[in-house]
């Protein structure tokens, strides 16, 4: 009973990173175009999936409180519980979407990082002070 609830719990995990794997990849052509409006949107879509991913994961580590499984991963539930090879591909499924969604993710940031420094450079070649205020008598004290 235990299983088929867990295997309910990580049928739906793999849902929800499917759906965060797909705005994480759209994600990554609005970052391409520098399209900030869609950019705010896809973030704001992104929200509800982040939040009922941690809710099944704390469904799960419940679950696994019940089995007394508190602290095994899923790969040692797997190994040690034969009624729990049912979960075998759901489990693979959800690690290589996992996978998937990790690299988009480290894509996305290596844009972001791209665009900081193309940013930062711009701020720093016009004369911008720290707090990132550009004004006549900065640009004056520069020239001076």
């Amino acid at each position: 009973m235990v299983i088929n609830k867990l295997s309910g719990l990580l049928d739906e995990q793999l849902k929800i990173c499917k759906k965060l794997l797909e705005l994480e990849n759209q994600k990554t052509e609005i970052l391409l175009k520098g399209d900030f409006k869609a950019l705010d949107d896809i973030v704001t879509r992104q929200q509800p999936y982040i939040m009922s991913s941690a809710n099944c994961e704390k469904r799960r580590e419940k679950l696994l409180d019940e089995m007394g499984a508190s602290g095994l991963t899923l790969r040692q539930i797997i190994e040690s519980n034969p009624q729990a090879k049912q979960l075998e591909s759901v489990f693979s499924q959800l690690n290589d979407v996992a996978a998937q969604l990790k690299k988009a993710c480290e894509k996305n940031k290596a844009i972001l990082d791209s665009k900081l420094k193309v940013i930062n450079y711009i701020l720093s070649t016009t004369g911008a002070s720290d707090d990132g205020m550009i004004t006549y008598s900065n640009i004056r004290q520069g020239q001076d």
